[in-house]
């Protein structure tokens, strides 16, 4: 074996490449977030309804890489970022995010329908984000008055 190999930071990132969905649950149950940032914008000669989704977690720096990492791997999606802070008394944290459309509804709703979180606000913030996303898949966004709809539904996610 080699040196590498064998190195506790090695050892700790191959412990935690699988991660158990149940694990998941109580991770996005104290630190993940499920959000939605909807607005109307011209675009040169027509109006634009813009509706996106994001799901993340975010984690202190000295914990985060290896977890969100693991977390990417499991959902075979999303993207892990460093975010550094400059503000006093605050850490620098990794962040992971999935902000596709085909990713959130084809693996990140399911995944939260099929093992449900047990925080009852979380869950209630999960709903109200699955509420939005069933609007944009009937593409009721495009239609009079459904922008505003969804801004009046995403700020009860917060």
């Amino acid at each position: 074996m080699s040196d590498k190999a064998s190195s506790a930071g090695n050892q700790q990132e191959r412990l935690l490449v699988k991660l158990d969905p149940n694990y998941i649950i109580g991770l996005v149950d104290g630190e993940g977030y499920f959000s939605i940032h909807a607005r109307r914008r011209k675009q040169k000669n027509w109006i634009l309804n813009d509706v996106k989704f994001t799901f993340g977690v975010k984690l202190r720096a000295d914990d985060g890489k290896i977890i969100l990492n693991a977390l990417k791997k499991f959902f075979d999606c999303g993207a892990v970022s460093f975010r550094k802070d400059i503000r006093k008394n605050f850490c620098d944290c990794y962040e992971f995010q999935v902000n596709s459309h085909r990713e959130i509804f084809g693996k990140i709703i399911p995944f939260f329908r099929k093992y449900p979180l047990k925080f009852p606000s979380k869950r209630k913030t999960f709903e109200g984000f699955c509420k939005i996303a069933k609007i944009i898949q009937r593409r009721e966004h495009t239609k009079s008055g459904g922008i505003e709809k969804i801004q009046k539904l995403s700020k009860k996610l917060h």
